[in-house]
């Protein structure tokens, strides 16, 4: 007779399926908790911001710092010049001296002694 009234069918009594019990505490709702009960390492890292803002993150890798990348289509004209040259190799600068030898072997062979 329930199953032909489709209104007393929402009300049947709920099934018992058993439920382990949920210890409710301050920790529950904590923000920065992983919410997992196995999960991997996590690594503190800081992650700086092209403005300079740093944040602090759990990362995959054991990291120190994370640096994020600059956008260069918001800088001006001069400034991406000057950022491009600073990323190309620099020229090494070559300083050869010329060393005036006159040194002369046979002006000390009277100090030498003979055997």
């Amino acid at each position: 007779m329930l199953a032909k009234l489709p209104l007393l069918g929402m009300f049947r009594p709920p099934s018992v399926v058993p439920i382990g019990q949920r210890s409710l505490s301050s920790n529950t709702a904590a923000v920065v908790k992983v919410h997992r009960s196995i999960y991997a390492r996590r690594y503190p890292t800081m992650v700086v911001l092209p403005n300079g803002a740093t944040i602090n993150i759990n990362y995959h890798e054991p990291r120190r710092i994370i640096k994020l990348p600059l956008d260069l289509s918001l800088l001006s004209e001069a400034e991406r010049k000057a950022r491009l040259d600073k990323r190309k190799p620099k020229q090494k600068i070559r300083i050869e001296d010329e060393v005036k030898d006159n040194f002369n072997a046979r002006k000390y062979l009277k100090f030498i002694k003979q055997k």
